[in-house]
């Protein structure tokens, strides 16, 4: 899997440390987008999948509550597919769950924080792992 995001945060905190296994997540392992509205981050399959679920391993080492308001779909040919909505605020080393309905096909997942308000957020993550 590949990821890209809406921004990223410095040279250490890519899009792509969301995806590269580690489930133990020290300061520079996370993926961090810039304060802006409604940031997200997009995890591209390698082809069209079935996905059941998506867990979201929040940072570790501060800042959970920067995780709220997340939206998670499954892209399938240009439309998004919800998977679910965690309004949160979440604690550092929280993991958030995500159901999508039997028969979620895509090739993407996208987590996204839905800004409240014209409110500048940043989308922070350890890891996300996607299983179908």
């Amino acid at each position: 899997m590949t990821a890209n995001a809406s921004s990223e945060y410095g040279d250490l905190w890519k899009a792509a440390n969301a995806v590269d296994g580690k489930t133990e997540c020290g300061t520079t392992d996370v993926a961090i987008t810039n304060f802006q509205i409604n940031p997200w981050l997009k995890v591209n399959l390698y082809n069209t999948s079935t996905v059941d679920r998506v867990l979201i391993y929040n940072r570790q080492d501060c800042c959970g509550g920067r995780l709220h308001d997340v939206s998670v779909s499954v892209i399938d040919n240009g439309r998004n597919v919800s998977c679910g909505f965690y309004p949160g605020p979440a604690a550092s080393e929280n993991r958030i769950l995500f159901l999508c309905e039997k028969e979620t096909n895509g090739n993407g997942v996208t987590i996204s924080i839905l800004s409240r308000n014209g409110q500048n957020d940043s989308l922070s993550v350890c890891k996300v792992e996607i299983y179908g």
